[in-house]
């Protein structure tokens, strides 16, 4: 990512915008809308907590660009996403994914070309069969190279050439990663999955001929996360939180629940939440105000309850109701933290991560388009810029993030975005608390069939007044 200081992106901002270039852009109207829109939240955000930024940081040139962002009109921010590239040299504003691959394993290509026979051309998140092919596929690459290093070495060959290799088997390896990771733990730790529902009744159920986007999500993470901790020490609970689905996602939830019979399970209710006037729903009058962000806090707050500060280590991932994020990737985030790094961000823009989405010809299922790179390089610039205390984070806004419970506990009642932003508010508080903040590359595979928490183009306020939005 280009290195220039808060005051200096001021500067080239203000050349993008009288930079005589034409359109070069591309990207539809609503995708520049949600980018302008998040990077004007991190503006509000930088300014509502200015408090925090610690000493040693050029505190009024970070205020300075916040003010020039939070005035800045769309207009002029498309102007910056055209031009700023060229001001700097054309240099592509996200660094390079590419990784120097490792040394070459002569076994690497007979055997992922082996695996890869067994494995669909292309892969469909509405098709739950093809979940035991992948499982399947990642338990033989385990049992094929029992050693990390090997393991994390042919990944890293994968990922470097993902054109040459079928998206499942760029799945298969990150799981094969992400087990060996849990493997190795040697000490009991349970994990707890929040995930909220808005508008996740058709996603929720199994695909049919009148459910063509069905993904069976609830089943389909149980049977990730058993395939991921059986055999090891961990455990792990699933929270469902209902964010006021009009659609009656919770019911359909706890009736999957029933019938299944899972008792590491539960649903709940926003609404409930903030009858009850519950210490982390405050400033919630109702579940309009939510977003998503009041939901996933909620769950947050109950997994903390269910599991006292006594018992066995903790940590609290927040994820996606849908499968774009495989959940048995969770490996990937665990084996990144200790004392001193307490979180872990998924990241499907870093070195050796894999991004999927209905992008190319003929429905081909591609990378990032330029647009979307230049973007997302875009959006982490200015990120790092108004936050310097929590470093340099490619992808903030990726569907998976792991949280130690004890630190959890310290910053979940001070939260006061209950939006969208909720997730850059805990960074945030968290990187204030004194923790590091890593990032794990994953796989993830857009799944854009059924808008979750979109609920109109006016609903981007919160309780404080701060916007919400953004991809």
């Amino acid at each position: 990512m280009t290195n220039v200081s808060a005051k200096q992106l001021v500067t080239l901002f203000k050349e993008a915008i009288s930079f005589p270039q034409s359109e070069t852009l591309g990207g539809s109207s609503e995708s520049i809308e949600s980018y302008y829109k998040m990077i004007q939240q991190f503006a509000a955000m930088a300014d509502i907590y200015q408090d925090l930024i610690p000493e040693g940081y050029d505190v009024s040139s970070v205020l300075e660009l916040a003010s020039f962002i939070s005035d800045m009109k769309i207009e002029e921010f498309q102007k910056v996403a055209n031009n700023l590239p060229l001001i700097l040299d054309g240099v592509i504003l996200q660094h390079d994914k590419t990784e120097c691959c490792p040394d070459t394993d002569p076994s690497y290509e007979p055997v992922t070309e082996m695996l890869s026979r067994s494995l669909p051309d292309e892969t469909d998140l509405t098709v739950s069969s093809q979940d035991d092919l992948i499982l399947k596929a990642a338990t033989d690459l385990l049992n094929k190279y029992p050693k990390t290093s090997a393991l994390r070495n042919l990944d890293r060959w994968l990922t470097s050439r993902p054109e040459k290799c079928k998206n499942a088997m760029l799945l298969v390896s990150k799981l094969a990663l992400s087990k060996m990771y849990v493997r190795q733990t040697d000490h009991p730790l349970h994990v707890s999955l929040i995930f909220a529902m808005y508008n996740e009744h058709n996603r929720i159920r199994p695909k049919s001929g009148d459910n063509p986007n069905g993904e069976d999500f609830v089943r389909r993470k149980m049977r990730q996360m058993e395939w991921l901790l059986n055999d090891s020490p961990l455990s792990f609970d699933m929270i469902l939180v209902d964010d006021g689905c009009p659609k009656q996602s919770g019911k359909k939830a706890q009736e999957i629940i029933e019938t299944e019979g899972y008792k590491n399970a539960k649903v709940l209710y926003l609404d409930d939440g903030i009858r009850r006037q519950s210490a982390v729903t405050r400033g919630l009058k109702s579940t309009d105000d939510s977003r998503k962000g009041g939901s996933v806090q909620y769950g947050l707050w109950q997994a903390l309850e269910d599991h006292p500060e006594d018992d066995r280590p903790h940590t609290v991932v927040f994820t996606d109701a849908d499968m774009a994020a495989p959940v048995n990737e969770i490996g990937l985030l665990l084996e990144k933290q200790d004392d001193k790094t307490m979180v872990t961000v998924g990241s499907r823009y870093d070195a050796g991560s894999v991004c999927r989405g209905p992008w190319g010809k003929n429905g081909k299922v591609r990378g990032l388009t330029e647009f979307d790179r230049r973007m997302v390089g875009l959006r982490g610039l200015v990120f790092s810029q108004l936050f310097p205390q929590i470093g340099k984070i490619t992808d903030t806004q990726c569907g998976l993030k792991a949280f130690n419970a004890k630190l959890l506990r310290q910053i979940l009642l001070k939260t006061r975005i209950r939006t969208f932003s909720f997730d850059i508010e805990l960074l945030l508080l968290a990187a204030s608390a004194g923790t590091a903040i890593a990032s794990a590359p994953i796989y993830w595979h857009d799944s854009i069939a059924e808008s979750s928490f979109w609920r109109s183009d006016n609903d981007f306020t919160t309780p404080s007044g701060m916007s919400a939005g953004g991809p």
